[in-house]
């Protein structure tokens, strides 16, 4: 039995209706030729769903909702019979459709979903051009990397296992002979003459891969060892069960430690996703917006790109090499904000932590790219194109990247074992030389598992960044025009300058 008050019901009729009505004036103003659909048929429709939606409620039956369903369908689609001459689409009987289930979800209760759904359904019948458009200007290219996105994404991501590689260093050692576990005593028969000695400490997991603990051993007697097992709760060992244990090769250990497949690959597919996004608001900014704009957009899909691109236009357009300043000021810019969205996306706290030393970079470099812009030059282009980025996703480069972020993880775990982490920063500015996403996601992870000091791993990703800063000034010099270099070198020393002072006096290392 239905229990809302009736005012209640009427103001979901209500609703139901108002969604028809704006649906279907939507249809009527976009010139929609089908005349068994206007605003009127629309309204209706949306009633037939409330009505079915209540009733459905009232007696507790859903099969009066499929009901309503085939007898809205019925006239939908004996007038599409009538006039099946007609050469047009179906978008105006699939709103009709779409109509029906948003009269029966208000009813429902589900008033926000249907009212967003509308809307979204009106923004898709009112951009038809726009949608056409854009359409059109799609590439074959540009639609095979999308799908490849999509197979990396929700196909790919999901095989992989998310744990370290170094969980799998387990070899057979023997099953389960008796276990108290009052005394925590375990005797285990051995698969074959084992290594181990009096006194040793094995890691024991059992045959699903689980870890169960430590089990120091006390004595041998050939196939058998004799020990205790030091853990208490859940799981532990069971009399016949098989046991493993794991491979105690230090140096294998340590180089696998850090590698974890699942979130190596969700890494590649962040960025992968940041540069896919930026390269689409390229395609649908267009040609004229601009060369600072592209800087600054094409900054999100890659600021080396984007650097690297205008710098050899300079060489074919000397002229503008003050905009080509700006828009790659822009593009470096853009990078601090961009890092602060990765790391917020895999560790919040050490976001709050770096926000401070890459903000003030970000912005500093901003400003700097404003009063170039607005300084007065003799420079009138009338028509000046966009940089035309490529696309920026390819299987090989999300490969690529992977490989690249896995090195940055295994030399950062192996710098600090091995080393101390005081060796961190040479491994930050060699990382930034090549990729500052990589370093900023290792350093994360190396911070979560405890391995470096938050203030540290901040400090060292602070480190990569300016490297990675310096590398563009570099490519700059090699491949642009030394006037490029020339306006570019003070304010990119500036950015680094501004990030060295507040890290002097933010962090404590």
């Amino acid at each position: 039995m239905v229990q809302d008050p009736i005012f209640e019901q009427f103001i979901n009729f209500g609703l139901a209706a108002l969604v028809g009505f704006v649906l279907g004036l939507e249809r009527e103003m976009a010139g929609s030729e089908n005349p068994h659909a206007g605003t009127r048929d629309f309204i209706l429709i949306a009633l037939i769903g409330a009505v079915s939606g209540y009733l459905s409620q009232y007696f507790q039956s859903p099969w009066i909702i499929m009901g309503g369903f085939i007898g809205a369908l019925s006239f939908l689609l004996s007038g599409y019979w009538i006039d099946r001459q007609r050469d047009t689409g179906i978008t105006t009987e699939v709103a009709v459709i779409l109509t029906f289930f948003l009269g029966v979800l208000i009813i429902l209760g589900f008033k926000e979903m249907a009212i967003a759904i509308a809307i979204v359904i009106l923004v898709i019948l009112s951009q038809k051009k726009a949608i056409q458009s854009f359409t059109g200007r799609i590439q074959h290219y540009e639609l095979q990397a999308a799908i490849k996105f999509l197979v990396i994404t929700f196909i790919i991501l999901p095989v992989f296992p998310n744990q370290p590689l170094s969980d799998y260093m387990k070899t057979g050692f023997g099953t389960v002979e008796t276990y108290d576990q009052p005394s925590k005593n375990l005797s285990i028969r051995l698969d074959y003459v084992s290594s181990v000695k009096s006194g040793d400490v094995v890691m024991l997991y059992n045959s699903l891969g689980e870890q169960l603990g430590a089990y120091k051993v006390d004595t041998l007697d050939k196939k058998m060892v004799h020990g205790k097992f030091q853990r208490d709760g859940e799981p532990h060992p069971v009399k016949g069960e098989a046991l493993e244990k794991a491979i105690d090769i230090v140096w294998l250990y340590n180089i696998l430690k850090p590698l974890n497949p699942y979130k190596i690959w969700l890494i590649v597919v962040l960025v992968s996703f940041i540069s896919l996004v930026g390269y689409i608001a390229v395609k649908i900014l267009g040609p004229g917006a601009g060369i600072g704009f592209t800087g600054f957009i094409g900054g999100l899909a890659s600021s080396t790109v984007t650097t690297v691109s205008f710098a050899k236009r300079s060489m074919e357009s000397p002229m503008f090499n003050r905009r080509f300043a700006v828009a790659i000021l822009l593009a470096s810019a853009i990078m601090f904000p961009r890092l602060l969205l990765e790391i917020a996306i895999v560790n919040q706290e050490m976001v709050k932590n770096i926000t401070l030393p890459i903000a003030v970079m970000g912005i500093t470099g901003i400003l700097l790219a404003l009063y170039l812009s607005l300084k007065k030059s003799k420079e009138n282009p009338q028509n000046i194109s966009s940089m035309q980025l490529n696309n920026p996703f390819c299987l090989k480069s999300a490969i690529t990247f992977g490989a690249i972020f896995s090195t940055i993880l295994v030399l950062t775990r192996l710098a600090t074992v091995y080393l101390g982490d005081r060796w961190l920063p040479v491994v930050s500015i060699v990382s930034g030389l090549v990729d500052v996403d990589a370093i900023a996601f290792s350093l994360s992870d190396a911070q979560k598992s405890g391995i470096i000091s938050m203030d540290w791993a901040s400090l060292n990703l602070v480190i990569g960044a300016i490297s990675n800063t310096i590398v563009k000034l570099f490519y700059v010099y090699t491949l642009g025009a030394r006037r490029l270099f020339r306006q570019l070198a003070i304010a990119f020393m500036i950015v680094c300058a501004s990030g060295i002072i507040t890290v002097a006096f933010y962090y404590d290392y």
